[in-house]
């Protein structure tokens, strides 16, 4: 049986990828001299699941340089590869990726689709392979880690430095999601042609696949995997890749 049977849609557009002005494009600012797009390619390359990617972009000229680096650093996915623009929402470029993704010949009712967006440059080859695993057992898997700090809820049109009573939450219950997110193609296109019709607005992935009661397993991740979204979030990732020892090739 071939193992390479998934998808991987790479979100990389938006407006959000200039990280506050202080880069063009966060998915090609270097980590330990490595554009960090360059991290996520080569992790699922490494993991052999893969028989597709969709990579859905901003503009051209993004376009480009992400044909660059797919060749460069996962030549495999890059053979078999569809570029699709993205939308002025995350969840508008999510349904352009899962739409391109179902226009591709070779799905099964098999095939699992792995949203990931590209500002997470640490995922790991091995978190690929469990995240399959449990999608295919339990209908849905998201990586995520349990939320380590008390997390307190304010009343609604509370201000900063207003005094006001606070709720505690049962931060044993609390998670907080990272990506990849994991589903069955058809299942979470669905989801998102729901989201798209009713103008429903989500954050992730989880979120919409709540819409039509698809159930979702936490994979829990005790490897880093933060999110490039502040300069000092650079800084933490060089870190921990020289911990590792690896952000060179």
């Amino acid at each position: 049986m071939d193992s390479r049977k998934h998808v991987a849609v790479f979100l990389c557009g938006g407006s959000g990828t200039r990280m506050r002005g202080c880069v063009a494009d966060k998915i090609f600012a270097p980590l330990a001299g490595t554009p960090a797009l360059a991290f996520s390619l080569r992790e699922f390359e490494a993991s052999g699941i893969f028989s597709h990617a969709v990579f859905v972009f901003r503009d051209e000229e993004q376009c480009n340089e992400i044909r660059v680096l797919a060749e460069k650093f996962a030549p495999a996915l890059a053979q078999n590869s569809v570029f699709c623009r993205g939308g002025n929402e995350r969840k508008d470029s999510v349904f352009n990726g899962l739409a391109a993704t179902m226009n591709l010949p070779e799905k099964t009712p098999d095939t699992l689709v792995f949203i990931h967006d590209c500002a997470r440059p640490l995922i790991r080859s091995e978190m690929l392979l469990r995240l399959a695993e449990t999608a295919g057992r339990e209908g849905g898997a998201v990586l995520a880690h349990r939320c380590k700090n008390t997390v307190k809820r304010v009343p609604a049109g509370t201000k900063p430095e207003e005094a006001c009573e606070t709720e505690d939450l049962d931060r044993s219950r609390l998670w907080e999601t990272e990506t990849p997110q994991v589903f069955p193609l058809e299942k979470i296109f669905s989801a998102y042609q729901k989201i798209n019709d009713e103008n429903i607005f989500v954050t992730d992935d989880v979120a919409a696949a709540a819409q039509i009661g698809l159930r979702v397993a936490m994979v829990e991740n005790f490897s880093p995997n933060p999110k490039l979204t502040v300069p000092e979030d650079m800084i933490f990732c060089e870190a921990l890749l020289a911990a590792q020892g690896t952000g060179l090739f």
